[in-house]
């Protein structure tokens, strides 16, 4: 309000400043920068990555698409608003100028970029460098603990400031003169006696360590060690010796006595006491943030609706960081003419509402309405609870717009209410109860539901975590349902996890997380058991019904291991450490009356064992259907890959829990317990099909012994993936060096989200590291795009095979491809190398005349973008005329390049650069045909990736 004084540099005096140079170390040396580390400082701060996006992506912003795939509103083609727009007159469509009403920021390491505790007042979209959401205290396993309601309402914004925290003003008193500051002086000498008195209470004294009947023998030892110089008693004036807790010497003495076995029991506890004050645990490290967000992502859809979005967590900069944002009172301002701007502003759902809604009758098991009376009473299953797959979610624009939409003319912070009103209707453990509840009980239920707001990759529930008897309904967002290690659903708006866990029937058996690409933040609200007893004490009807369905229930607490004896997929190795790792690994679920569990024709790689309650399995076009109790079990030839579909329906007749054991479940036991192998694998009746590849198909393994590559397949481990689960994450490797060998499905290979090629049948991944060559984790994430079902080939088999004489002769091939691929000789048929020899280039890139025109910072960011590929003599890595999809940087082996017409054949080794110009589009498509000469290891770059 005092006016400010601004001192400001310009760019181009940094710019300049940066280009001086100073002379080499000797004379012919060329200038060198003068200021190194400056210029790498502000290279970093320039967020010049692969993956950072243009100010044109600011656009994103002025849509209203909270979910991926939904109908677009775009502000900027309303008729009525005036305040959106983008002056492009100077034709900077990439590089800026940012649209009109869109703010940017830019935050440096560590500062807050939104803080946790405030409610949420704005859209923000991250353009260049990541954030990360710290995960508060108690929330790595579980989301109970995270905050909901707001800590900080004084109307500030939830955005942080940029500022870095300021180390608290140090105060300095004048002990010498008390009068300047009494009340401190006080304060300080009340510590120091409190100091003292704790100094006194922690003190080792040595006639407490031993028994009295010890005493002297103790003594004995104790003078001894003294006289032979392992302890100091020169202190010791008195025969009453007593350490500090702080003093060595008092571990000392424990020790001595504990050697000798003269410590008392109470001795042995204070010395545990006095061994941990001095040697203090090293506290846990915090844990690491589960939500790392980069480039592209976008945090506040639900701020813009109305929604009281509440962080728990603080979103910091992790390095520098640039975004954009959109404020609600701007979002407001400019669409206060349109008829739009009715689905930004939230009416409010009373609880009279909530009653209102509550209170619409639902049609049950039993109701007259379902059957006509003159068909006598319904006894079959209930009415089947489907979701409907072409509902709109609620918060989009199509929901609000579309007429004959259930949410249509809603405004979206009150459809989301509403979702959580239409799934406590429509799920019948809670409907069952409160069907025919007075108004009080249903407001209290209403608000026993705690909302929750989670970045994309946070945990909800972690499986097996303690503590944790609640259910949760998703109200916004997509979530990721994961079983030992592997996603077995996807979940969204509308469904509810966690009924068992609510009547405590079970402990949590799956893990969920916010899905890693949802766009934006999620939300669900939660139900802990607590809460649902306490509204329920009042009313006995409601408590009773819930008792009722508990005891209905409890079998299923009793079941364990035995329960699977008795499939025949089990039978023959039905022993009780496999089947316990089988039922420990299984998924148990509640279902309620008219939930379907599976759907005839649906992909489902698991089998069901019912532990209590009843289901049927319906057959569709016939009145054919056999009901399964406690023990039954179905979809055998699912969990063993024989049928890749459900055979039935299968509907919950009463509340039903069941266990789902997973093909990836049963794989993993199998691979635990050796014994219990070949018994599973040869009821994988698909294993012997012809289309199925053999490992002697693979070029790699050309001329290996029979009986090497028999061990090989015995000791694999077999491994399946549903379709879109990932099987090798970017920045990794596989486990163990393994190579996966794709015996069905397929897989998608995807750099920056861009898909580069398809791995099929009989394809291999990480050749490289099976051969002992040092290679960088992979750049691309390898995700199944369909069922896939992997052998995995150990390397310490073959290093085995290897070192074993006999197969020296036979494995020879073998090793000539990993030393020719390690930048080795080339040898002739005789064994000796080839003229020319072999060129090995690790810096195939950096080094390409290709690239010789680009900054250092481009070029080094290039290696980020390009998948690893070993060739063997003969295979081609292009056509001529084929599309210019890659190209290629060759680091080892050599290459011969053929054209139609030419005679005389062009040969290119290792540091050359090939497919380049069509790659570039210089050329309409490849002009010659590349074919491996030897073995030969590429780098390829994809064209999608590096127009990024």
């Amino acid at each position: 309000p005092g006016g400010a004084r601004v001192r400001f540099v310009q760019r181009e005096a940094i710019l300049e400043l940066l280009k001086q140079t100073v002379p080499g170390e000797e004379e012919d040396d060329d200038p060198v920068p003068r200021w190194p580390d400056e210029i790498a400082h502000f290279a970093a701060l320039a967020i010049d990555r692969i993956d950072a996006l243009h100010h044109k992506a600011s656009k994103e912003l002025l849509y209203w698409q909270p979910l991926a795939g939904a109908e677009r509103l775009d502000y900027m083609a309303l008729e009525d608003q005036k305040l959106f727009v983008i002056d492009n007159a100077m034709g900077m469509s990439v590089s800026g100028p940012l649209p009109e009403g869109v703010e940017e920021r830019y935050y440096f390491d560590g500062q807050t970029v939104l803080r946790a505790g405030v409610p949420g007042d704005c859209l923000i979209l991250v353009l260049r460098g990541e954030v990360e959401a710290l995960v508060p205290k108690g929330c790595n396993g579980q989301c109970l603990p995270r905050q909901y309601e707001a800590s900080v309402t004084d109307g500030s914004s939830w955005l942080g400031d940029g500022r870095c925290p300021s180390p608290a003003p140090k105060v300095e008193v004048d002990e010498t003169n008390p009068q300047e500051a009494p009340e401190m002086l006080h304060t300080l000498d009340r510590l120091k006696e409190e100091l003292a008195i704790s100094k006194g209470a922690h003190e080792v004294a040595f006639v407490h360590l031993v028994r009295p009947t010890d005493l002297k023998r103790a003594t004995r030892k104790l003078t001894a060690a003294a006289e032979a110089g392992k302890l100091d008693l020169s202190d010791q004036k008195t025969t009453d010796w007593r350490w500090s807790w702080d003093d060595p010497r008092a571990l000392q003495v424990i020790d001595i006595l504990a050697a000798h076995k003269l410590l008392s029991q109470h001795g042995e506890e204070k010395g545990e006491k006095v061994r941990l004050h001095q040697h203090p645990p090293k506290p846990p490290p915090p844990p690491l943030p589960q939500a790392v967000l980069g480039s592209g992502t976008m945090i506040g859809h639900l701020a813009l609706l109305g929604v009281p979005i509440v962080l728990s967590g603080v979103v910091r900069a992790k390095g520098p960081v640039h975004l954009v944002v959109l404020h609600r009172h701007v979002l407001l301002e400019a669409l206060k003419d349109s008829p739009e701007r009715q689905l930004f502003v939230p009416n409010g759902v009373t609880p009279d509402d909530w009653v209102d809604v509550l209170s619409t009758y639902v049609p049950r098991k039993g109701d007259p309405g379902l059957r006509p009376a003159h068909l006598g009473p319904n006894t079959g299953p209930p009415k089947h609870m489907k979701e409907d797959e072409n509902a709109v979610p609620a918060g989009t624009y199509a929901a609000w717009a579309r007429p004959d939409e259930k949410y249509e003319g809603v405004p979206g912070s009150d459809a989301l209410e509403h979702v959580l009103l239409d799934a406590i209707k429509g799920y019948s453990l809670i409907w069952d109860l409160i069907h025919d509840a007075p108004p009080r009980l249903l407001r209290d239920l209403v608000r026993q539901f705690e909302p929750r707001w989670l970045l994309p990759n946070e945990i909800v529930i972690v499986d097996e975590e303690p503590d944790a008897d609640f259910l949760f309904v998703v109200i916004h967002g997509n979530f990721v349902v994961s079983l030992e290690g592997a996603e077995i659903d996807h979940i969204g708006q509308g469904a509810i996890q966690g009924a068992a866990q609510l009547l405590t029937l079970n402990d949590w058996t799956r893990t969920v997380r916010v899905d890693p690409t949802n766009k934006g933040e999620a939300m669900i609200q939660v139900l802990k058991r607590s809460k649902l007893v306490e509204i329920l004490a009042g009313h006995p009807e409601p408590k009773s019904r819930l008792r009722k369905t508990e005891e209905l229930l409890r079998d299923a607490k009793q079941a364990d291991w035995r329960l699977l004896r008795h499939i025949p997929a089990f039978d023959s190795c039905a022993t009780r450490p496999f089947l316990a790792r089988l039922f420990k690994d299984a998924d148990i679920r509640l279902f309620c009356p008219g939930d379907f569990l599976a759907e005839a024709d649906e992909p489902a790689p698991s089998m069901i064992v019912v532990l209590a309650g009843q289901l049927r399995g319906e057959q569709a076009q016939t009145l054919f259907y056999v009901d399964l109790k406690r023990g039954d079990w179905c979809f055998q030839n699912n969990i063993l890959g024989i049928e890749p579909t459900r055979p039935h329906d299968l509907v919950a007749k009463t509340h039903t829990m069941v266990m789902v054991m997973y093909r990836h479940t049963l794989l993993n036991a199998v691979v635990a317990h050796p014994s219990a192998r070949d018994a599973v694998l040869e009821n994988e009746t698909w294993r012997l099909d012809e289309s199925v590849p053999k490992l002697e198909s693979l070029r790699l393994f050309e001329g290996v012994p029979a009986a090497v590559l028999a061990r090989l397949e015995k000791e694999s481990a077999p491994r399946y993936c549903k379709a879109g689960s990932i099987i090798l994450a970017a920045g990794s490797h596989v486990e163990e060096d393994m190579l996966l060998f794709i015996l069905r499905g397929e897989v998608s290979c995807r750099i920056l989200g861009l898909e580069t090629r398809r791995l099929g049948v009989g394809q291999v991944i990480g050749v490289h590291r099976y051969l002992g060559l040092d290679c960088e984790p992979s750049n691309a994430d390898i995700v199944a795009t369909c069922p896939c079902d992997i052998m995995c080939v150990r390397r310490e088999t073959m290093l085995e095979a290897l070192e074993e004489e006999k197969y020296e002769d036979d494995l020879a091939p073998f090793k000539n491809s990993a030393r020719v691929l390690g930048g080795g000789d080339i040898l002739d048929a005789f064994g000796f190398p080839i003229g020319g020899g072999a060129k090995f280039t690790p810096d195939c890139i950096e080094k390409s005349e290709i690239l010789g025109a680009c900054s250092e910072q481009f070029v080094a960011q290039i290696p980020q973008l390009v998948e690893e590929y070993a060739l063997w003599p003969g295979e081609k890595l292009f056509s001529q005329g084929d599309d210019g999809d890659f190209m290629f940087f060759i680091k080892a082996g050599r290459v011969r390049l053929e054209v139609l017409g030419r005679k005389k054949h062009e040969m290119v080794k290792g540091g050359a650069t090939i497919g380049d110009m069509a790659c570039l589009e210089q050329v309409p498509c490849h002009t010659e045909t590349a074919i491996a000469e030897t073995n030969v290891w590429v780098r390829a770059l994809h064209r999608g990736p590096l127009k990024r």
